[in-house]
């Protein structure tokens, strides 16, 4: 089963800069492995900003990180976003597919 982690932002952050941070995690992958290795093997997503079940806002960054590629991707991106933002201004949960789903049911009741 696949096995993703997910990065939870704030309400507030600028989507376009934590994108570009992802966009360079990727390009490091890339320098690592190779752009058709990271092309097939990396899966990712982000979301538009989305309220939680206990009412708070942001934007979150999905990885697929059952792959070494992704899982570079997922650890590259992590430093990136500490760098930036610092340790305490997202979070990071590594979940399997079937978790992230039922969280995703329940945030939006």
């Amino acid at each position: 089963m696949p096995v993703v982690c997910r990065f939870k932002f704030p309400e507030g952050l600028d989507r376009e800069a934590i994108e570009s941070q992802l966009a360079l995690a990727i390009v490091a992958a890339e320098c690592t492995f190779g752009q058709a290795k990271v092309r097939i093997s990396a899966g990712y997503c982000v979301s538009p900003p989305s309220e939680t079940s206990n009412g708070e806002k942001g934007l979150k960054v999905v990885i697929d990180v059952s792959t070494g590629v992704g899982e570079h991707i997922a650890q590259v991106f992590a430093g990136l976003m500490i760098r930036q933002l610092g340790e305490d201004k997202f979070t990071v949960d590594r979940v399997g597919c079937q978790n992230l789903l039922r969280g995703a049911s329940d945030e939006g009741r």
